[in-house]
């Protein structure tokens, strides 16, 4: 299952041990990224930043894949920020609730 931001709010089905996917547009230059707010039982596997072209300073995507070792209900929440500056500079969030059975 992959995710984007269109899809933020939204409720989703996997299997235990499918991977989700989630793919968020950042340009890390600005001091922007996106950050793991809370996961409860799903595990990061990796998290990388995907780069749309190769000049200097371009925007990309933030790519998050998850492992789902455990049936449940598991809510999934992300904030677009700038960590030094703290909460009042987060500019988006994401959000899904995963349902792994």
């Amino acid at each position: 299952m992959i995710l984007t931001y269109q899809q933020s709010g939204g409720s989703f089905e996997t299997s235990i041990s499918d991977p989700v996917v989630v793919r968020l547009e950042e340009n890390p230059t600005t001091g922007y990224r996106w950050t793991l707010e809370k996961k409860d039982n799903l595990e990061l596997e990796r998290d990388y930043f995907e780069r749309e072209s190769s000049a200097i300073g371009a925007a990309g995507f933030r790519v998050f894949i998850f492992r789902t070792p455990r049936a449940g209900l598991q809510e999934l929440r992300m904030k677009n920020w700038r960590e030094w500056e703290g909460d009042s500079s987060i500019i988006c969030r994401f959000s899904a609730n995963i349902l792994v059975i």
